[in-house]
């Protein structure tokens, strides 16, 4: 091919094999996460000023204080570059603060912070309460199960012979 296409360069027909949106596992998921990101990201914010990222960084550092950037990116699964450029972000809002004084880069909340944290922490847990509404407490049980189990298993479904 020397980089023109032709009409007849077109597949216009179904391919014999394709994923099946309907039974293809990743693709709920996947359909799940960016609506559930991209929601919060919305609600964050116009209410909060700030994103769905940034709200997991947030709640990253409400749990662990003085975790360093690279493990945020274990604990929230972000790209570390992705990790950084909020943390950036944040830091010039004034929502979370590094101290370098036991030799490492330590990051914390600030007041303000914590604020943004509280007030976006029960919009955050209504919206997961709604995203299972009509689910019994059992299934809400076991979908956290099956998603944990699915979590481990993320190692061996990367590996490659």
């Amino acid at each position: 091919m020397d980089g023109e296409m032709t009409s007849e360069d077109l597949v216009r027909e179904r391919l014999p094999e394709t994923i099946d949106r309907e039974t293809f596992i990743p693709a709920y998921l996947g359909l799940v996460a960016s609506a559930h990101t991209w929601g919060g990201s919305r609600i964050y914010s116009e209410k909060f000023g700030i994103t769905a990222p940034d709200f997991a960084i947030i709640s990253t550092l409400s749990n662990y204080p003085g975790v360093q950037a690279s493990e945020i990116t274990d604990i929230v699964g972000l790209d570390k570059s992705v990790v950084s450029r909020r943390l950036q972000r944040l830091a010039a809002k004034e929502l979370v603060k590094a101290d370098n004084s036991a030799g490492k880069r330590l990051l914390f909340l600030t007041r303000k912070g914590a604020e943004i944290h509280n007030k976006v922490l029960p919009v955050a847990l209504d919206r997961s309460e709604r995203m299972l509404t009509g689910f019994t407490e059992q299934e809400k049980h076991d979908v956290r199960n099956y998603l944990r189990r699915m979590f481990e298993n993320i190692p061996r479904m990367n590996y490659m012979d």
